[in-house]
């Protein structure tokens, strides 16, 4: 009992010790505390420093004595100091970003500026669309002022198109197996990754079969291009130069796609297998399953997730890579006279402010459903081929059947179908019937209301998100575009006036006479790359 009461007695003077030396220690921080303020007003030293020595002398003293201030801060700062610094160090970047010159009140423009900004940036973090720049584009388009073409680049029909993030640089894949680097605004050809045959020795520095894909990173450091030769292959952009290569498809890689903001890279094959990589060490991280038929195309934005179709399993599915799941949409949507008529019903009244290549368009689409639907005819979507991510909770596929169909992740069917979105195309004989023009590519602009469908009836059709809790899209533009769109890629231009609101788009296509993935149909085209700058124009402007 006494060793027991010994041991308490010990504990307890143990405890006492530890709240003296914790006195002992605020009373050290608030030593250290008011030596910082006196250094703040002195010198390192002490004494006062006002015209007290050289210049050199001056910048060393208060050198060491700002480095002396700044270890002791981080090592006294509290976490809500540490918020608080890391909160004013990004509204510091954020107004450096949009600092404006020569203004007039050029405060409360700054404070404007910098709330824009953060609103913005809010909205991309919560992972749903809120910017609506449809109507800036709802004008007519003259193709040849606002259209570059590429040309002399591949042999063979272009199968892919990616522009840089700066939308500077456009790589085109193609059947020819070449990798075409552009200068979008010289409208020049910079380099060619040519293809390789099999047997050379240097066979691992190039395609040895048709490329089907090609992806640019979000920093614009690194460019990946896929094709039927079953390897994934990095490149530098700067440096025009080979970093690696990846062999661990079994199939035809037919898609890939960078995460935002970072290095990592997803990729889809014919195997059935989406990918995921690591480019920043050139490596290989996780396998994913779940497809029954070849995977096609896939599409990834800020989150941990990416999203695919299936071919002709008909399904879309939404890849959660962090809780390793996935979400199952069943596709393979019917263009059947019940659907034709609830979509005339349905269908959005002609306002007068469109342009009038989209009231004829439009007119065109309605007269097509309504022969449709008396001669009875059905279309029916047997292959599901491209897919773009809006936000992180909505995406848009096409297929075969010439619809879009607009998905959410609270449904496991389609919240909103559009069909036959191209028209159709006659078989050229009297017995059959006509022919739906299947999606081909389709592009979004991330977190906002515009989006690209394209096909082989000679245009590219531009979508506006509808506002609101209806879902839905309409049409808003149409460029005319003669050929196969194979491929689609959209960004937006950082405006020269940071007090502007719009941001110009740049949309580059690959044209081909072929489709992508075979050659079972042949129209009479130029297998070119096609760039076109869409000028935004206020709604006000335009009409």
């Amino acid at each position: 009992m006494a060793k027991d009461r010994f041991l308490a007695q010990g504990v307890t003077h143990t405890k006492r010790q530890r709240g003296a030396h914790g006195q002992k220690d605020q009373k050290n921080q608030k030593n250290q505390r008011s030596q910082k303020s006196r250094m703040r007003s002195h010198g390192s030293d002490g004494s006062e420093s006002d015209g007290v020595g050289d210049i050199s002398d001056l910048e060393h003293q208060y050198e060491d004595a700002s480095d002396a201030v700044s270890s002791a801060d981080e090592f006294l700062e509290t976490p809500a100091e540490k918020r608080l610094r890391l909160a004013k160090d990004y509204i510091g970047r954020v107004q450096a970003s949009t600092q404006m010159t020569g203004g007039i009140d050029a405060e409360q423009i700054d404070r404007d500026l910098i709330a824009e900004r953060l609103t913005l940036d809010a909205n991309e973090r919560s992972g749903r669309w809120s910017r609506q720049i449809a109507r800036n584009f709802a004008y007519t388009i003259d193709e040849p002022q606002i259209t570059r073409v590429l040309r002399f680049g591949h042999a063979l029909p272009p199968t892919c198109v990616a522009l840089t993030p700066d939308a500077r640089f456009v790589y085109s894949g193609g059947k020819d197996g070449a990798l075409v680097k552009w200068d979008r605004v010289e409208g020049t050809k910079l380099h060619v990754f040519r293809g390789l045959k099999k047997k050379r020795p240097d066979h691992n520095v190039g395609h040895c079969d048709e490329i089907l894909a090609v992806a640019v990173s979000s920093d614009g450091r690194f460019v990946a291009s896929g094709g039927r030769d079953r390897r994934i292959h990095v490149w530098s952009v700067p440096e025009d130069r080979h970093l690696g290569v990846f062999h661990q498809h079994k199939d035809a890689v037919t898609g890939l796609a960078f995460r935002r903001n970072t290095n990592h890279l997803y990729s889809c094959s014919l195997d059935r297998m989406v990918k995921l990589w690591n480019i920043d060490e050139l490596g290989y991280m996780d396998t994913l399953f779940g497809h029954q038929d070849g995977a096609v195309a896939i599409d990834a934005l800020q989150r941990e997730q990416a999203v695919t179709v299936g071919c002709r399993d008909k399904t879309v599915r939404l890849w959660k890579i962090a809780d390793d799941a996935q979400l199952v949409f069943r596709a393979g949507a019917a263009t059947d006279q019940h659907r034709i008529t609830k979509a005339l019903g349905f269908a959005p009244e002609i306002q007068s402010e469109l342009n009038p290549r989209v009231v004829s368009s439009l007119n065109v689409h309605e007269t097509t459903l309504r022969t449709l639907a008396g001669a009875d005819a059905e279309f029916s979507e047997d292959c599901v081929d491209c897919v773009t991510m809006i936000d992180e909770e909505t995406f848009v596929s096409g297929g075969d059947s010439g619809a879009l169909c607009l998905w959410s992740v609270q449904k496991k069917k389609p919240v909103f179908i559009h069909h036959l979105s191209h028209g159709v195309v006659s078989t050229g004989s009297n017995d059959a019937p006509p022919r739906a023009c299947w999606i081909s590519a389709v592009a979004a602009v991330p977190f906002t209301d515009l989006f690209f469908s394209a096909s082989s009836d000679g245009c590219i059709r531009m979508w506006q998100m509808r506002a609101g809790k209806t879902p839905g899209f309409d049409l808003v533009n149409v460029i005319a575009v003669n050929g196969f769109v194979n491929a689609l890629s959209v960004r937006e231009l950082v405006p020269e006036d940071p007090m502007s609101n719009t941001r110009d788009v740049v949309v580059a296509a690959a044209v081909g006479q072929e489709p992508r993935l075979g050659r079972w149909e042949k129209v009479s085209a130029r297998n070119v790359v096609k760039v076109f700058t869409l000028r935004a124009v206020s709604p006000t402007a335009g009409q």
